[in-house]
C-alpha cells in the first residue's frame, strides 16, 4: 500500500467527520489537524480522502428486451 493512501486511511480512522468531497476544505481540515511535511504530500492526501468519500454512481440497468415472435 502506497504512503498516500496508508495516510489517508489512517486519517480518516481517526477524524471521519472532517472529510467530505470537497478538496479544498479536506486540504484546510488537513492543515489543522495533521502534519504533512509537504504541500505536494497533503494534496495528494486531500484528493484522496475526497476519492473515498465520493459515492460510486449506480449503474442504470439495461432495459429487459421483450423476444418478439415472429
Amino acid at each position: 500500500m502506497d504512503r498516500t493512501r496508508r495516510l489517508s486511511e489512517e486519517i480518516m480512522q481517526r477524524h471521519p467527520e472532517a472529510f467530505g468531497t470537497d478538496f479544498e476544505a479536506n486540504k484546510k481540515a488537513l492543515e489543522e489537524l495533521a502534519l504533512i511535511p509537504s504541500k505536494q504530500l497533503r494534496n495528494r492526501i486531500a484528493g484522496y480522502i475526497a476519492k473515498m468519500n465520493t459515492p460510486e454512481p449506480e449503474e442504470e440497468a439495461e432495459p429487459a428486451v421483450e423476444p418478439t415472435t415472429e
